[in-house]
């Protein structure tokens, strides 16, 4: 699949004339305050795939290629476990949910002690 720049992911609300950021924030824009969309793919032995949350987890970790590539292993590895019907899938999902969350938790510790200390950088 080849990626056109030129290309623009439909971002922008007709209904109200308000371009958003991206087409995550442009879905829900769409939906009521307490709904969430997060499809998902049913897989062998009820397990779920949310294909929502992982492709909003690809979209904000774009610049993070490390952390891309373990989730795209792990996701690939948990079909194969779930299809073989192996029990081990629970912890590879208990594994990536932990794994991504404190990497989450800890570039948002980051971001705040940056904001709090803006010039510690600088050597000031």
């Amino acid at each position: 699949m080849n990626y056109d720049k030129n290309k623009i992911p439909k971002n922008y609300c007709n209904d109200c004339k308000v371009k958003f950021p991206n087409s995550f924030e442009l879905v829900e824009h769409y939906l009521d305050d307490e709904e969430e969309f997060d499809p998902y793919l049913i897989l062998p032995n009820d397990y779920r795939l949310h294909l929502g949350s992982l492709l909003r987890f690809f979209y904000d970790s774009a610049e993070n290629v490390e952390q891309i590539k373990l989730v795209t292993q792990t996701t690939y590895l948990s079909l194969y476990a779930a299809d073989q019907g192996y029990d081990i899938l629970n912890e590879i999902v208990e594994e990536v949910v932990v794994t991504s969350e404190m990497t989450d938790f800890d570039s948002s510790l980051k971001k705040l002690l940056d904001e709090e200390n803006p010039n510690e950088e600088s050597g000031e």
